[in-house]
């Protein structure tokens, strides 16, 4: 038998292994054309994501990001260039709190060059998209076997996805985490053992739920072995590359459990139990988060069309299952199949602009391409007019290209309004706690991300991501009981919360979001013995109460207000969300006693005291009118709408006490 030379194998383990019909076309471009390609592949990537940031800059006047999350990662990086410490304050909070440690340590060298923390994140991401943008050409030709078109069609939809450029600005380790991913597939398949290793290796230190990608490797590695050992001759590695791989592999990710362990004593990062913890399937539906965080995710604009195509690549799997043919897709769908198992088993939630989700998207444009490449082929099989399969195939990705850009567009002005809610409540709120606290404050939070790298204090972290000490007790029923006590103990002085999240009940903030973008309002508040937090159940019902007023909805709001008066018997909101619905109905004896009732508990509730105010002078009881709207007025001296309240009572009040005219 005729001995194959490797080319001869590469043809036959190649994803070309079909009969050819004429349809591809084996442009080979020469040297200049090649590092036109290559530069192109390159600089889109950084202009379209540059574009992103300039937008947002212009429109808002500040460079913000998208997301809080970005900042975690700077604080660490900056405590870690400035103190030689893992920690996220100084040199003092020494833990395991970031999820992708590679990134914060690249972070941390770019501060020995540069101050500015957001130049060092765009730079990095812009860096990041560009180096993926490339590696994925590669990867893409080396999958069409050097079919420059197909794969300049595959890193043209890449390079212009909406999600790559929103995230290359967001300050994020996630074009970081797909270079990785893609470099790691090319690798594995040009089986170049110790740069795959290495790639393999790095994975976990990017992201934890890179076991994903390391599962699929090892799947479709079993499954070569299976199907194709003397149907197509693959090229294997060695026994010695083998051992190199496992060597390598091993030793970077033994590093990677070493420093968590030695950090936290857990093998994983703190970010990784707090979110299992929090977003615990046990409160998150399943069922929703595949309906809505991953079919419909894959379902909007161009993915829409995409999807056709990814779906032809997975029928063709399950017949080269079937038929126990090995499948070059393999890898790609195994590891899109268990990343989005690993979540909805452990994590259903893919978090802000299905970032969790993200990783997939390179590898579905790959199967969605190869899917319509494949389909064109079969046409031009049954067909045998070459022609019309290309103008066919050539259709689909016109589409995929033209709804491409209108979802540019639209993740565009996506991006800059996010920027601008993060800015106008993380970012405010922390550098509001900057100039108006000292250093000796110490700030609870569960957004630790802008409010730790701008406010320069101290932070306890009561989602847990950074004070890993508080994620086994998140869910309890008494969570807040056992918070405000650990609060106490860690002389907290400030509250930074989003008041979705938890509300104080008993305490004007001292700064607030409230009147900015809907929906989230961030409020401060100064911490004392007595300050009151809500249970998260209570303030949950209490957020219902805005929505159920809107539907003039009195009954279910009644029912509502007196399931928290269960909970929290002193809640001032409860009182005066239950005058509300007294006033639906009419009844200006209950809406007089429970606003009252509301003051009592909290003398400082601004908004109980005008409503009062109001209510009493529209009954023309304009002392006692006149009493509450004072007190409104010392509560916010600069409102110029309690004034105005103030000055029509008197004004009244003068008019009834003068004598009639002659």
């Amino acid at each position: 038998m005729k001995k194959l030379k490797v080319s001869d194998k590469k043809k036959r383990t190649s994803r070309d292994d079909y009969t050819n019909y004429n349809f591809e076309n084996h442009f080979k471009p020469k040297k200049p054309f090649r590092i036109l390609i290559y530069a192109l592949v390159i600089l889109l990537p950084v202009v379209l994501s540059y574009l992103f940031i300039r937008s947002a800059k212009i429109e808002n006047g500040v460079f913000s990001f998208p997301l809080d999350d970005p900042w975690i990662h700077l604080t660490f990086a900056k405590n870690l260039a400035q103190y030689f410490s893992f920690s996220y304050f100084k040199s003092e909070m020494v833990t395991a709190g970031s999820t992708s440690p590679l990134y914060t340590f690249i972070l941390s060298l770019f501060f020995f060059i540069s101050g500015n923390e957001m130049e060092i994140s765009y730079i990095l991401g812009m860096i990041f998209f560009a180096a993926a943008s490339f590696a994925f050409y590669k990867l893409c030709n080396l999958e069409f076997d050097n079919q420059i078109i197909f794969a300049l069609i595959c890193s043209g939809i890449f390079i212009m996805d909406k999600w790559m450029n929103f995230i290359a600005g967001s300050g994020m380790e996630t074009t970081m985490y797909i270079l990785i991913l893609i470099l790691c597939a090319y690798f594995y398949k040009k089986r170049s053992a110790v740069p795959f290793a290495v790639m393999l290796g790095l994975i976990m230190w990017t992201r934890p739920d890179g076991v994903a990608f390391i599962a699929a490797v090892i799947v479709d590695y079993i499954l070569l072995l299976i199907y194709s050992r003397g149907q197509l001759n693959p090229i294997l590695f060695s026994g010695s590359d083998l051992k190199k791989i496992i060597i390598i592999f091993a030793g970077i990710l033994g590093l990677y459990f070493l420093m968590n362990f030695a950090l936290s004593g857990s093998l994983l990062p703190n970010t990784y139990n707090a979110k299992l913890t929090y977003y615990s399937p046990e409160f998150r539906s399943r069922l929703d988060f595949l309906k809505l965080e991953v079919w419909e995710y894959f379902k909007t604009g161009a993915y829409y069309v995409l999807m056709i195509g990814f779906l032809m690549s997975v029928i063709r799997l399950i017949h080269d299952i079937y038929t126990k043919k090995y499948n070059p897709n393999t890898i790609y769908i195994v590891f899109i199949l268990a990343l989005v198992f690993i979540y909805w088993l452990k994590l259903p939630y893919a978090h802000r602009f299905g970032r969790y989700m993200m990783p997939i998207i390179p590898f579905f444009i790959l199967l969605s391409v190869t899917g319509f490449r494949d389909f064109a082929k079969l046409l031009n099989k049954f067909s045998g007019n070459p022609l019309f399969a290309r103008i066919i195939f050539y259709i689909w990705t016109g589409i995929i290209f033209f709804m491409g850009m209108k979802d540019y567009d639209e993740s565009k002005a996506l991006y800059a309004t996010e920027c601008k809610y993060i800015y106008q409540r993380q970012v405010s709120a922390a550098l509001w706690l900057k100039k108006n606290t000292t250093e000796k404050d110490v700030i609870a939070t569960h957004d630790v991300g802008a409010i730790g790298y701008y406010s320069g204090r101290k932070i306890v972290d009561v989602a847990g991501l950074v004070t890993p000490e508080l994620i086994n007790k998140i869910n309890d029923a008494d969570y807040v009981k056992f918070m405000t006590k650990y609060l106490k103990d860690n002389k907290v002085t400030y509250l930074a919360f989003l008041r979705e999240w938890y509300r104080v009940s008993n305490q004007t903030p001292v700064f607030t979001t409230v009147n900015t973008l809907p929906p989230e309002v961030m409020e401060v508040y100064k911490f004392n013995p007595d300050t009151h937090i809500l249970s998260r159940e209570a303030n949950s019902l209490l957020m219902n109460a805005q929505s159920l007023l809107r539907q003039k909805a009195s009954p279910q709001l009644k029912y509502v207000m007196n399931r928290v008066l269960e909970i929290e018997p002193n809640s001032s909101l409860a009182y005066y969300y239950l005058a509300f619905a007294d006033f639906l109905d009419k009844n200006d004896v209950n809406y007089e006693k429970n606003m009252l009732k509301a003051i009592t508990l909290f003398p400082d509730f601004r908004d109980a005291q005008v409503r009062l105010g109001i209510f009493y002078k529209n009954l023309k009881r304009y002392n006692e009118a006149i009493t509450h709207l004072q007190r409104a007025i010392e509560i916010e001296p600069d409102n110029v709408e309690y004034k105005k309240y103030l000055k029509e009572v008197q004004d009244l009040m003068k008019s009834n006490q003068a004598p009639p005219a002659n």
